[in-house]
């Protein structure tokens, strides 16, 4: 009876080290931005698009190898497991504020006025 247990155990051993590997070979794969679309679902333009929003950031969810995205396998995993935090890290930019169009002549006699009262 014990051998047979201790059989079992040597199996599930033996199992968890070649999960293990497999998942080594898993991680290593899932650092491109393909790779990423595949493991969360979407297409490629959706994660080009999570990367513009500051759904992804950089130096949390991947890194530039130049131009070239290198996303980091953990925190991609953990992307997939907490859906609820898909919301983008950075504010949205504010509008730039409107300028008025001056004419150019408009602007030539307001610079004279400005330097007369200075001057």
């Amino acid at each position: 009876m014990f051998e047979e247990l201790e059989n079992t155990l040597k199996n599930i051993l033996q199992e968890m080290r070649d999960q293990k590997e497999l998942l080594r070979i898993v991680l290593s794969s899932l650092t491109g931005s393909k790779q990423v679309a595949t493991f969360l679902g979407v297409s490629p333009r959706t994660i080009e698009g999570w990367v513009r929003k500051g759904i992804f950031v950089e130096g949390e969810h991947y890194y530039r190898q130049g131009k070239r995205l290198v996303f980091i396998p953990d925190a991609i995993i953990e992307f997939k497991r907490h859906p609820e935090r898909r919301r983008p890290k950075q504010q949205p930019k504010p509008p730039a504020p409107k300028t008025e169009a001056i004419n150019p002549t408009a602007k030539r006699i307001v610079a004279g006025i400005k330097k007369a009262n200075n001057g």
